[in-house]
């Protein structure tokens, strides 16, 4: 036999089929995911997906807002994953620094896509068992090429943009490490304009105190005030209303909700969007892409 090393162009040739066998893959895999759809359930409004982690099927949870992904201590140890040596380092949305270790996670499957070279933060997350238990949560940093499109009517998750969007909305990604976070403009009703992160893991509309306390935003109705301590024993002060007009997508005045439920809290962020506004489309997140796609549910 000849060695590559001593005969050039059989390198060569060994070297472009390598390519080509990698491009096929590539493509097999992309098409696969086009044509794929998963049916997902609910865990309260939060989009709960079948999943295959290495070999093991369990439950995680898709989470636009959460950053980096995130599995329970349980099934790290279960899978026996292994630490990257490094640590991530966030920001919950009221202020306070949170620190995990991340470990590498084997190919994780969701239908016919499989995520490869995936992190997760290593975090307590309840029963995993059980109607609402779950092993993980899923960010968009998996999702760097390929769509993410959520029909909340028929409860099913594809990888493709619709054809025929009813609004199309510039997003900023926003990128630190293994994290990845969409945000959007989003207009107010007295028309001017602030920065929302587009958060599947937030039910409500939720704004910064400050729009509130200074009169930018008005609300019809009562105000209910929470005072409580969340599960890291931060503090915290949530105001419920409704808004007195609507708001917005920028430049998509066809996604306006009146009258919208809202909570004022001191967060980090002008504010979030969360599933009582995009539950309302076929939603779909395109991080390559730099947009959200609103189509009507159900639609193609």
């Amino acid at each position: 036999m000849i060695a590559h090393a001593s005969c050039p162009w059989i390198a060569a040739m060994a070297s472009r089929a390598e390519v080509v066998g990698w491009f096929m893959a590539e493509a097999y895999e992309y098409l696969a995911a086009m044509t794929s759809t998963v049916r997902f359930d609910r865990v309260g409004h939060l989009v709960r997906l079948p999943v295959t982690v290495g070999r093991t099927p369990c439950r995680f949870l898709l989470d636009t807002g959460i950053g980096v992904n995130v599995v329970s201590p349980g099934l790290a140890e279960q899978l026996g994953l292994q630490p990257t040596g490094d640590s991530f380092s966030g920001r919950r949305m009221s202020g306070q620094e949170v620190r995990a270790d991340l470990v590498r996670l084997p190919p994780i499957s969701i239908g016919e896509v499989v995520l490869r070279d995936q992190v997760a933060a290593v975090a307590t997350l309840g029963p995993e068992e059980g109607d609402d238990g779950f092993a993980g949560i899923l960010g968009l940093t998996g999702f760097d090429r390929l769509p993410v499109s959520v029909d909340p009517f028929a409860q099913t998750l594809r990888f493709e943009a619709p054809e025929t969007p009813h609004a199309v909305v510039p997003l900023e990604v926003r990128r630190d490490g293994p994290s990845t976070d969409p945000f959007a403009g989003l207009v107010l009703p007295d028309g001017s304009e602030i920065t929302v992160e587009v958060d599947s893991g937030s039910g409500r509309l939720i704004l910064d105190d400050r729009f509130l306390d200074a009169g930018t935003v008005r609300t019809s109705g009562e105000v209910r005030v929470e005072d409580g301590t969340d599960e890291t024993g931060h503090l915290y002060r949530r105001r419920f209303a409704r808004l007195d007009g609507s708001v917005h997508l920028a430049g998509a005045e066809g996604t306006a909700h009146a009258g919208a439920p809202v909570i004022f809290q001191r967060i980090i962020h002008d504010g979030l969007i969360g599933t009582e506004f995009l539950d309302r489309f076929r939603w779909t997140v395109d991080v390559a892409g730099g947009r959200l796609c609103l189509g009507p549910l159900g639609s193609g």
